[in-house]
């Protein structure tokens, strides 16, 4: 179990971070800039003190201010991944690799460098230099730097932040490898909501130094996405398995809270994981069952909040098994007689599905 409870006056903004998670799994730390997200795994890598609170992993404390520990970075055993590889320029891949290899404590990891390297795929870089490394490549071996470090934690701060969507998609797909293989805890930097809905366990989303909501990834991005006071346009986020996949339409039917929905897509393996986000204005309601339409996604639910926005506008929350949320006019309202508790049908379309699925890896 990692706990984090802590204060930090860092300027003007004031930090108040208060989460715990379970000793497995990828936690994404969210937010908008300035929010204090690197601030938070800073503190718990040692290289911010905090004015007040506790920070602590399966009963050691790395800090506690009432009792005066503040262990030294050094003796946190936490593997870090900035943005930028920070790799030695004067060595090559390989003594990069194995820089703070001989540190280890009773409950880091065991790693060997071929392991790390088959993992990563970078063993044919060993004898290179940084300056002759892509950025994706600079990438994987800063992570595998922190995980021959025999960490207990391993903190990564937004380190697909420089790469290309092709680079992200495939550093994404290392890090999944490398969380499932040594199953360590991932404390996770991100304002990328793509790479959280493709990484994350469970998310951590803060606000102005505070930590706001801690959970399963898909509830508190729905939490922090909705704008009670804002006409904003926003996602709702989804959940769900690959139910069946027709190879000939390129078609998949995907089973989550309210039931199937459809959505084109490429090939997939039929159980995967698969997140989706529906905009509120690809949303439609109808007091009937609609006929005749084309339409596929069309779900019966119940009304169950509405919130009016600046400009005349209601924003709809729908329970259809999950909730959804719709945009609607003024006019609509009153011509639907929308209130809380009333029966309505959803509609939504495919392609709005399709263009939004992430495979969680």
């Amino acid at each position: 179990m990692f706990k984090i409870d802590v204060e930090k006056k860092l300027g003007s903004l004031l930090i108040k971070c208060n989460f715990e998670m379970e000793s497995a799994g990828i936690t994404a730390i969210c937010g908008s800039s300035g929010a204090g997200k690197t601030s938070v795994i800073n503190m718990t890598a040692g290289l911010i003190t905090p004015d007040k609170g506790i920070i602590s992993y399966n009963g050691k404390e790395f800090y506690n201010s009432e009792k005066h520990i503040n262990l030294p970075a050094n003796k946190r055993f936490t593997g870090y991944v900035f943005q930028e590889s920070r790799l030695f320029p004067n060595m090559s891949v390989k003594k990069n690799l194995l820089y703070g290899a001989d540190r280890k404590s009773n409950n880091s990891l065991n790693c060997s460098l071929d392991e790390v390297c088959g993992l990563l795929g970078i063993t044919h870089l060993l004898d290179r230099y940084p300056q002759n490394l892509s950025g994706g490549e600079k990438q994987r071996v800063a992570i595998g730097r922190a995980l021959l470090s025999n960490p207990e934690i391993l903190l990564m701060d937004e380190p697909l932040a420089s790469l290309d969507d092709s680079r992200k998609s495939e550093l994404i797909s290392y890090i999944n490898i490398i969380q499932k293989h040594y199953n360590i805890p991932i404390l996770y930097v991100s304002h990328s909501i793509d790479e959280i809905l493709q990484l994350s366990d469970n998310a951590l989303f803060m606000e102005q130094g505070i930590s706001k909501y801690f959970g399963r990834t898909v509830e508190v991005l729905n939490k922090a996405s909705i704008k009670v006071s804002s006409n904003e346009s926003y996602n709702t986020i989804f959940e769900g398995n690959i139910e069946e996949y027709n190879s000939e339409s390129s078609t998949a039917l995907i089973r989550f809270g309210a039931g199937i929905v459809e959505a084109a897509c490429e090939n997939v393996s039929l159980g995967r994981k698969i997140r989706f986000s529906i905009n509120i204005h690809d949303v439609v309601l109808s007091t009937k069952k609609p006929e005749g339409i084309s339409i596929r996604n069309i779900y019966a639910g119940t009304v169950c909040d509405i919130i009016k926005q600046p400009n005349n506008i209601y924003d709809v929350a729908v329970d259809i098994g999950d909730i959804i949320w719709a945009r609607i006019s003024h006019g609509a309202y009153i011509e639907l007689n929308i209130s809380k508790g009333i029966n309505i049908f959803v509609m939504i379309k495919s392609a709005a599905v399709s263009d939004t699925l992430k495979l969680v890896h």
